[in-house]
């Protein structure tokens, strides 16, 4: 039970990026987010878009990115070139369902759909190395949830007291996310209150929710090809991830609905 619930709440840190998971009343987004370049990208009216707005971490996410040496550059070429390999192991929502990951909540606005493992969340939990595999990311982003959706990118996660070093150079800016409550009921991960607000542990607890007042470190990596972030490989979000319709509109959790999913 211990590690039954330690890898639930590394789930639920992926869901905290993610948009946080699924409301648990609403449908699972079912088609498949418009793909990079379609159209202009929207902007949200949305202040739920949990994959668009930003908490003070987040913030750090956004500046713009700092010039590396020639050993900085040739060293994070070598990692972005072995995580993107990682990331094409997966090239659709049907292959890493297949292999045994599971959706980490739904699609939101920014950030994709993550797709996480449970065995290896609660070993990531475990580990608090300073030190960033590039071939073992938590979570596998998707453009949807759909079977044919395809791969976008990945997320990376460290356990260790201050943000990690990560990737070589300095654009890799890791977050954290607060406040955030999950609910599991029947193999589904909820998360009834958008993340970084005012939800309190007692009102968690009243939803049988699991309450964590922080979450780890974590980052997106932006590194399939046809996904590039115009904000750089390792911005917050990738504002070519939009809800099917081509809105940025979500319910008050965070996710698209309906036929927006």
């Amino acid at each position: 039970m211990r590690h039954a619930r330690a890898g639930l709440a590394v789930a639920a840190s992926a869901l905290a990026l993610a948009a946080c998971g699924s409301s648990g009343s609403k449908p699972a987004a079912t088609k498949v987010a418009t793909q990079a370049g379609a159209h202009a990208a929207t902007t949200t009216t949305q202040p739920t878009a949990i994959g668009l707005r930003v908490n003070a971490d987040e913030r750090a996410e956004q500046i713009p990115d700092q010039p590396l040496t020639a050993g900085q550059q040739k060293e994070l070429n070598a990692q972005l070139a072995l995580a993107r390999e990682t990331a094409m192991k997966y090239p659709t929502v049907a292959a890493i369902a297949k292999a045994g990951f599971i959706p980490a909540g739904g699609f939101t606005p920014g950030a994709g759909a993550h797709y996480i493992s449970m065995h290896g969340a609660t070993s990531a939990l475990y580990g608090h190395s300073n030190v960033i595999d590039p071939a073992d990311p938590l979570a596998y982003v998707y453009e949807g949830t759909a079977p044919t959706s395809k791969i976008v990118g990945l997320m990376y996660a460290s356990f260790a007291t201050y943000a990690p070093q990560g990737f070589a150079g300095p654009n890799d800016h890791w977050h954290r996310h607060t406040n955030l409550c999950i609910t599991f009921e029947k193999g589904a991960i909820g998360i009834p209150f958008p993340p970084d607000g005012n939800v309190t542990d007692a009102q968690c607890k009243a939803l049988h929710g699991m309450f964590m007042r922080r979450t780890f470190w974590m980052v997106h990596a932006w590194v399939v090809p046809d996904w590039k972030s115009p904000q750089g490989v390792f911005s917050h979000a990738n504002v070519n991830l939009h809800c099917a319709d081509g809105t940025d509109h979500t319910d008050q959790t965070g996710f698209c609905v309906g036929a927006s999913a």
